[in-house]
């Protein structure tokens, strides 16, 4: 699943880099790519023997979702901050049953901070924090 190209590594790109702090990079990053038509892992860089991190946890991994690079890391040292819902995923849904289908995986352990509902700005809108602390705005267009 590793691609060795630099295609992903293009200076000046942006990426949104996810930084976790339970080594669940890995799990999340999988989550995703299961999610979304379009995604999969690009490239994996993992912790070995006398680094800083765990054997075999993501040092730097670079993954697609429906497009969208992303890079993600478990990070060896543990910060005093984690994932805002202030910074959140933003995802236009095609139809209601996308929608719904996405909210309720993303929902599943995480938390509901609005539920669906017709919030006036959009037909349906909901916005929750998954299982992995990562927040998504889902909205049907």
């Amino acid at each position: 699943m590793t691609d060795s190209s630099n295609e992903n590594k293009a200076k000046g790109e942006l990426l949104t880099f996810l930084t976790f702090q339970k080594e669940d990079a890995e799990q999340a990053m999988n989550f995703y790519v299961s999610l979304f038509d379009n995604s999969k892992v690009i490239d994996i860089e993992r912790w070995g023997p006398g680094m800083p991190s765990k054997e075999g946890t993501i040092k730097y991994a670079t993954f697609q979702l429906n497009g969208s690079l992303y890079m993600c890391s478990d990070s060896p040292p543990i910060h005093e901050w984690d994932f805002t819902p202030a910074v959140s995923n933003f995802v236009n849904c095609s139809d209601e049953a996308e929608l719904e289908s996405l909210f309720d995986r993303l929902a599943e352990n995480g938390t509901v901070l609005m539920p669906l509902n017709n919030y006036g700005f959009s037909q349906k809108f909901g916005f929750v924090t998954d299982q992995f602390g990562v927040s998504w705005q889902l909205n049907l267009k």
